[in-house]
This record gives structure tokens, C-alpha cells and sequence, in this order.
């Protein structure tokens, strides 16, 4: 081999290298970013209305809320004191796969029910809440 073919060879072996460690260091942070937790504050989901997603994370990077892999509206959040919320409006019924992302995903499964009532009462105000409270 000459030293034209040697030098080559190590210089591509060092970009490789040198490009492997950018990933990593580029990376490192957001592999430590993780969701703890994603609850939906409801245990009924009703197609057609409005609920808030929680997640708790344990860094200050965005998290990205997603429905069904498509993301939810006012995606991506910066959390406050390790929680990030956003309103999430369900079209249709039937299982949703609610993830949230912040280096890591977690994902949960909700089964949203079809609207059984119209008016305020199908978001869950109740069958009398057009008298107030």
C-alpha cells in the first residue's frame, strides 16, 4: 500500500469517527429526556370534546403530544416544574395511542366513546348543567 492509499484510509476512518462523536455528544442529551407519565384528565373521553393531557418529564426540553402518530395541536410544549400540558379534542371514537415525546416516547391506549347526549351535557356537565351551579 502506498502512503497516498494510507492516508486516505485514515482520513476517512477519522471523518467517520469524528462524525460518530458529533452524534453522540449531539444526541446525549435528549437520550437522558424522558416522559415519566401521560394521563388524560378524564377516565371517559367522548368524541368532540375537550380534555388536558399531563405529561411529567424529567428535563426542560419541548414534548411533543401526539394522537394516533399525528400531532396534537399547540405541539411542542415547554414544560414548568417537570409537567407539560396541552388541550386535546378527540374527532372520532374508537382506541387512540396518545404519545408523548421528549427523547424517549410514552405511549398509552384511551378508548373514546361516542357522544351520547347533545348539548354542554356531552363534554361532561351533566344532564342538568344548562341550570348552572
Amino acid at each position: 500500500m502506498t502512503r497516498t492509499q494510507i492516508g486516505r484510509r485514515l482520513g476517512v476512518a477519522m471523518t467517520t469517527l469524528a462524525a460518530a462523536g458529533c452524534a453522540v455528544v449531539l444526541t446525549a442529551p435528549y437520550a437522558s429526556a424522558t416522559v415519566d407519565d401521560l394521563s388524560v384528565s378524564t377516565g371517559n373521553p367522548q368524541a368532540g370534546c375537550t380534555y388536558q393531557l399531563t405529561a411529567k418529564v424529567n428535563h426542560w426540553f419541548e414534548v411533543w403530544f401526539y394522537d394516533n402518530a399525528l400531532v396534537i395541536p399547540g405541539s411542542p410544549v415547554k414544560p414548568v416544574n417537570g409537567v407539560a400540558t396541552v388541550q386535546w379534542k378527540p374527532k372520532k371514537s374508537g382506541t387512540h395511542t396518545l404519545a408523548a415525546l421528549q427523547g424517549l416516547a410514552y405511549e398509552i391506549k384511551v378508548n373514546v366513546a361516542e357522544p351520547t347526549l347533545t348539548g354542554s351535557a356531552t363534554c361532561g356537565a351533566g344532564p342538568l348543567a344548562w341550570m348552572g351551579s
